[in-house]
């Protein structure tokens, strides 16, 4: 490796092909090509496939499963559970419908002049609540 010192060196550099024949240039090439061809269809190759293998892996998953094994309801009447739910779902949706605040979100007024962009830091917002559950 030459190490330049005066700009007048840096014209004597020799390019041609024969310094390319020499340093087997066409075969690095050539064998750099063959490593991301065979990666690209690697790739390509996988993706083709990969729909097959999982409808396989599905058929093979499904086939171990046990069946699910469904409860028998001896009444209809609710627990005392579920009533206390339907209980504090009406409390709570009542508290919501009369809690008093809404959410609003507000924009101060501007000149119709400008982008919608401009309005960076005009936007505000007011806390409240939901009108539903």
């Amino acid at each position: 490796m030459a190490i330049f010192h005066f700009k007048q060196d840096l014209f004597m550099i020799n390019l041609n092909w024969q310094n390319v024949i020499d340093s087997n240039g066409i075969t690095i090439t050539l064998i750099g090509m063959l490593i991301v061809f065979s990666g690209l269809l690697l790739i390509s190759t996988f993706i083709i496939i990969l729909p097959h293998a999982l409808a396989v892996f599905d058929r093979v998953v499904a086939g171990r499963q046990p069946q699910p094994v469904s409860a028998k309801v001896t009444s209809n009447d609710p627990t005392e559970q579920e009533i206390m739910a339907a209980i504090s779902l009406v409390v709570h949706m009542e508290l919501e419908r009369c809690g008093g605040d809404f959410q609003r979100i507000t924009m101060k007024r501007r000149a119709p002049t400008g982008t919608f962009w401009n309005s960076t830091g005009t936007t505000r917002s007011l806390s409240n609540r939901s009108p539903h559950a």
